[in-house]
This record gives C-alpha cells, structure tokens and sequence, in this order.
C-alpha cells in the first residue's frame, strides 16, 4: 500500500472509539463562537412555527415554536457557560481566537442568537399573555442591551479586521457579513417589540421603530457592499475551499433578515406617523404609508436578490461537489445554513401577508418547510460528534483543523510526504498567503481560511 492509501483510510466513523472522545476540558478549550450559530438556527425554526402560513388556527404550532424556544434557551446557556468557562480556563486563547481572521468574524452569532430568543419570549408574550406588560418592557430592556452589543460587535470587528486581520480578495469569504448582521437582525427585533409596544406606549413605539430604521439602513449598507466584494472573489478566484463554501448560504441573512425588517417597521410607522394631520411632510395624513411604500419596494428587491444568490450558492457547492468531487465533512458550518434560509422563508411570508398572495403563501410555506427539514437533519447528524467530542474543534489553535484536512484529493496526493509526516500540521515553508497566523508554535500554524 502506497503512502498516499495509508493516509486516506476511508470514511470518518459517526461514532469515533471510546477511547478517541475528547475530555470535557478539551472540548471546552476548543468550544468556538460559531456553536451560536446552532441557537440562530434554533430559533429561525422557532420563529417559523409561529408565523407559519397555514394551521395558526389552533395552537398547535405555537405550542411547538414554545417547545423550540425552550431547547433553544436550554442550548444558548449551554453556549454561554461553556464560552465563560473557556476565556476563564484558558484566558490566552481570546487574543488567539480575536486574532483569527474567520474564527473570530463568529461573535457575531451571540447578538444574534439572543435576538432570536426575544422574538421567541416576545411571540409567548402576545400569543399567551405571559409576563404581561411588565415582560413585555423587561424584552424591550433586552433588545437595547442586544443592539449595544450588536453596535459593538459591528464597528468592534470592522476596526479588528482593518488593523488586527491581514486579508486579501482570494481568501474572502461570505463569513466577512456575520460582524455586521447583528445590527439587521436587532432591527427587526426592535420592529416586532415597536408593534407590541404601541398599545400601550405610543412613543416608545416610535422611539424603537426609528432606531430600528437607522439600524436597518447602517447594517445593509455594510452587509450589501461585502456581498459585492464577495461577487467580485467568485469572478476572479472561483468559489471558496471546501471548508467554506457552505457559508456562500450566509449571504441570504441579511438580505432575508433585511427585507423582513423592513416589512415590519414599515408596517409600525404606517400606524405610528402622522402625530399631527398637516400639510407637509412628515405631518401629511399619508406620511407612514408612503414610508411603508419604499420599505416594501426595498424587501420586494432583497427578496428578488435573494433569489439570485440561492442559485449562485447552490451552483458554488455543486460546483465543489460534483465538479471538483470533493467532499464536504461534517462541521459546524452546516449549522451556517439554517438562519439564513430561515430569516429568508420570513420574509416571503411576510410579503404574502403584505400582498395577500396565494403564490408567496405557498412558496413561504415550502421554503419553511425545508428549513425544518434542514435543522432536523443537521441536529440528528450533529449528536455523535458532540457525544464523542470531534464536533468542538477550533482552528485557532494549534491541534485545530489545519489547511490539509480542507485539500482536494489531487493536492493532498501531492503533499502526501508531509501529510504521512505530519498530518495535523501545515508545513512551515508554505503558509497561507494574507494569513494571520495566532499561535505561538511555528511548527503549529492553523489555517485562517479553516471554518470553525
């Protein structure tokens, strides 16, 4: 047998030996931001169970979007406890993990996580009464604290990735949006709780409803101007590694998220605006149905845009797939996937409310459809690597992931000498071009372009 064979034994086991799981330190120490990601996801579903198009006359889909919040409860406490024990363990690894150039883009899946959880608490709140208007101000209170920090981790990241990261335009990847999404997703947030708030305080109403508009505004401007730096990578460096072109999905967040939050602030400043009956604008009679006008035309085009990227996604996986036949092992990043296409099925339902219309009714259903089947499947294929410890892996550090594990088949038969050598370890000579290495051991460097 050639060393090329012994190096690629078969496929992964689900399940590694008993004797090969990782020890709960270990995992801990190699818990990454990205695990957020399973709670975004957790609560798209949820969020979808309870605005679905159909069978919201009893409150059986309700009851399962309560069932989901409380998992995802259950998974962002998971999520915290074993991100504050990581930092408090091993409290050098923040600075290794802030100074990965993808790894550290993640942090963003934290605000927007916890946004998910206040829609769902607030949805429990206008469906069941729970809490009452005393719950309802106590969610408000929330989402200020979740757009402070979706504010810090925007403009936080964007100054990290200007002078702390080393980037170029062949190892951009669609991950560069995650810092910036937080700021739309609170939006939309601040849009939902505007709706709920009206009844009872019509000026904090517009207070968050015109926060949340500036919100909006600042986070697509961001988000719209990455995703033509990412159209212009795919044109002059065809699609990304394997290990991130499941992330090509990650695009359809904020135009999904985007347009939703448009609906929904539009929709609450057409009831909000005029405060006066005037002549002029903003006192016209027709001052928030004009507002709400624009803000349809707007979601109507990142819907549209929506549509074109889902084929430029799908084409760049088939592309890796079945072109460059290489696989695409199970990680993390499939839990990319799901907020992503959930925020998008939002928006289509909300435009068939909007619209009255049979066609995005049935097109909203079938897309929140896949997504369920989606989560389903990544949940159920995600309990063997979380039982036996291979699921926490981070690329920031020096036992992490490494460039070789991400080659196509060809390349890693033409490194097979150093692969048989060292299989975990990216040779010293060769490192990734615009890298920004952050470990300490030379002989340990891990891949900036690795998806946690």
């Amino acid at each position: 047998m050639s060393p090329c064979e012994k190096s690629h034994p078969g496929p992964k086991p689900l399940l590694l030996p008993r004797e090969q799981w990782k020890t709960w330190p270990d995992r801990i120490r190699h818990f990454t931001p990205a695990w957020f990601a399973v709670v975004m996801g957790t609560g798209a579903v949820s969020a979808l169970l309870n605005d679905f198009p159909y069978g919201q006359e009893n409150n059986n889909l309700r009851i399962a979007g309560c069932v989901w919040f409380i998992l995802n409860i259950a998974i962002f406490v998971f999520a915290c406890v074993c991100s504050l024990l990581r930092y408090v363990m091993y409290p050098e690894i923040f600075w290794l993990m802030l100074s990965h150039t993808s790894q550290s883009l993640y942090i963003g899946c934290f605000p927007m996580g916890a946004a998910t959880l206040i829609n769902s608490a607030l949805a429990l709140n206008q469906n069941w009464g729970f809490g009452g208007k005393g719950f309802l101000y106590f969610l408000w209170g929330c989402w200020w604290l979740d757009s402070a920090f979706s504010y810090l981790v925007a403009f936080g990241m964007l100054y990290t990735m200007t002078v702390r990261h080393e980037h170029s335009l062949s190892n951009m990847a669609a991950v560069w949006l995650l810092p910036v999404v937080p700021l739309v997703v609170a939006s939309s947030t601040g849009g939902l709780l505007s709706e709920a708030l009206r009844p009872h305080a019509h000026t904090l109403a517009l207070i968050s409803t015109a926060f949340s508009f500036v919100m909006v505004a600042m986070g697509l401007a961001f988000a719209l101007m990455m995703i033509t730096i990412y159209l212009l990578r795919l044109l002059v460096h065809s699609v990304p590694d394997p290990g991130l072109i499941l992330s090509a999905f990650i695009v359809l967040g904020p135009l999904g998220q985007g347009g939703f939050s448009l609906l929904i602030n539009g929709t609450s400043i057409s009831e909000l605006l005029p405060l006066h009956v005037g002549a002029d604008f903003p006192q016209s009679a027709l001052t928030g149905q004009m507002i709400f006008a624009v803000c349809f035309c707007g979601a109507y085009a990142l819907w549209a845009i929506g549509i074109a990227w889902v084929v430029v996604a799908v084409c760049s996986i088939y592309h890796v797939v079945a072109v460059r036949r290489t696989k695409i092992s199970f990680n993390m990043g499939y839990w990319g996937m799901i907020f992503p296409n959930g925020v998008f099925a939002l928006l289509i339902v909300e435009l068939s409310r909007v619209l009255q219309s049979p066609f995005f009714k049935v097109l909203g259903s079938l897309w929140s459809a896949l997504t369920f089947l989606l989560w389903g499947y990544i949940f159920v294929r995600s309990i063997p690597p979380f039982i036996d410890g291979s699921l926490f892996m981070a690329p920031c550090l020096p036992d992490g992931r490494t460039r070789q594990q991400l080659l196509p088949t060809s390349q890693t038969h033409s490194h097979s000498s150093q692969v048989h050598a060292s299989p975990d370890i990216v040779p010293h000579h060769s490192p990734l071009r615009g890298e920004k290495l952050c470990v300490s051991d030379p002989s340990a460097k891990s891949s900036a372009r690795e998806y946690p």
